[in-house]
């Protein structure tokens, strides 16, 4: 072999021990960045899910019941961020908001985004509640640097709650799954800075919901919603003049629910729509039935009846078509129904709501507006609502009768309703004494216990024949 030929072998050898060495350091770089990638989260820097768990697993090996606990914050209303300002933005609010947690931090502590806008703290536990409510407090204060990432005069809120580790060798990912549970039921509840505490009460209100949620759709299809009636009367002759239809659901294996057990989380993912129609479409059964009532087959007594239609009907563009082909099904005059709207519904898109009940006014629906009081700016409302009918809220019945700063609003309610041609009606009439000092009042209609409780089918039917046909 010449002297060239071992030159080029030489050469060879050397790019090849060059080659296998770069590649092993990319090998080695990608590696690293693999492992960067499962331990480090890509938009805040913090641990991922996996890494603080693990790290927190550690600790718990040596740990005593109660000593350690979950502290869970979420970000309310992220999406308004997102949504105005990009998803760019919303990434450096997250970081800014990492970086400023992770200011806070005390030795042993561990924090990770365990998704979207939330963030997981573990920390000791200090046994008071109020020293939790004072470092969630400090955390959530925001600095200037992440303030000038927001609009001007938009304060950030948290959701907060804790989880206490009472067994420090269970399972991790179900004790945060409880931390969030507790933290989704106080989230519309509670005010900012405020921690809710996971109880052992909300994993059955959870399982509660889950149940519910699974056989909503069944329940629909085995007629287990029913409606029930709760009459109205006029206060000046006693005299039946209509009822509210309020949903029950008669569950095989819970017997008869009531609707504060359902009805907030048929609000929430959308079926309290279809619950809505088929409560209006019991109406319209009923209304027909009794439109035949007397002997001659004739209607006894003209009468109208209101149910509630959530606030998700005002996105519907079909709402005034779907409600018109019901009564058209029965033959209803939409005059005998009344759709009540809570005034919380008013404060949402006032706008769509002003539109949705003039085109329901305009076919004619009446319209009242439920729980009027109840709200922060009712008063300021009445201009702009067109409506028929107002209720007034059962709070202004703790202790009207015997309350002159009460009896005053009361009656300044009533007379500015009538100034408007506007009917009042007084929900939650308990007693004698109540039902005469809103008489005395000049309230129209009354509705409560003290007259009847809400009542199935059947039985408001018998009421109404004993009035009218007896």
């Amino acid at each position: 072999m010449n002297y060239t030929a071992v030159v080029i072998a030489v050469c060879i050898a050397v790019a090849c021990v060059a080659a296998a060495s770069l590649a092993a350091l990319i090998i080695l770089y990608n590696l690293k960045k693999s492992v960067r990638s499962i331990e480090l989260d890509d938009i805040t820097g913090l641990p991922t899910f996996a890494k603080f768990k693990h790290d927190v697993r550690q600790i718990l090996r040596n740990a005593n019941p109660d000593e350690y606990m979950f502290l869970m914050l979420n970000v309310d209303n992220f999406n308004f961020i997102n949504d105005s300002y990009g998803f760019s933005r919303g990434n450096l609010l997250l970081l800014e908001l990492a970086n400023h947690f992770s200011s806070q931090l005390q030795d042993g502590e561990i924090l990770c985004r365990y998704y979207a806008d939330t963030f997981i703290l573990f920390t000791k536990n200090p046994q008071l509640l109020p020293l939790i409510e004072e470092r969630v407090y400090q955390m959530t204060t925001m600095p200037r640097q992440i303030q000038e990432l927001l609009p001007t005069r938009y304060t950030l809120t948290f959701s907060t709650s804790v989880y206490y580790i009472t067994d420090p060798s269970g399972d991790l990912t179900n004790m945060i799954d409880k931390a969030n549970i507790a933290r989704k039921i106080g989230k519309e509840n509670v005010l900012t800075h405020r921690v809710m505490e996971y109880t052992k009460a909300m994993d059955e209100e959870n399982e509660l919901k889950k149940e519910i949620t699974l056989s909503m759709d069944k329940a629909i299809e085995n007629k287990e919603f029913e409606v029930y009636f709760q009459p109205k009367v006029y206060f000046d002759n006693g005299k039946i003049m209509g009822a509210e239809a309020l949903i029950r659901w008669n569950k095989p294996d819970r017997g008869l629910m009531t609707p504060d057990s359902f009805v907030p989380l048929f609000e929430h993912n959308g079926f309290i729509q279809k619950i809505d129609i088929s409560v209006l479409e019991e109406v319209c059964h009923f209304l027909d039935d009794w439109s035949h009532a007397a002997s001659d087959g004739t209607c006894p007594m003209p009468l109208t009846i209101s149910f509630n239609l959530s606030r998700t009907h005002l996105m519907n563009p079909n709402l005034i078509r779907d409600l018109q082909r019901i009564v058209s099904k029965y033959n209803i005059l939409p005059n005998h129904i009344e759709v009540e709207l809570t005034e919380t519904v008013m404060f949402e898109n006032k706008k769509r709501l002003i539109r949705a009940m003039n085109d329901m006014k305009r076919v004619g629906f009446s319209i009242s507006v439920d729980d009027f009081g109840s709200g922060f700016s009712s008063l300021n409302l009445l201009k702009d609502m067109p409506a028929d009918v107002i209720k007034l809220d059962k709070g202004f019945l703790s202790d009207g009768e015997n309350n002159s700063k009460e009896a005053v609003i009361i009656t300044s309610v009533i007379d500015m309703a009538k100034k408007l041609n506007m009917k009042t009606v007084a929900e939650g009439v308990e007693t004698k004494e109540q039902a005469q000092f809103l008489r005395t009042m000049g309230c129209d209609i009354a509705q409560g216990f003290y007259y009847a409780r809400p009542m199935p089918k059947k039985d408001y039917l018998a009421m109404l024949e004993e009035e009218y046909l007896a």
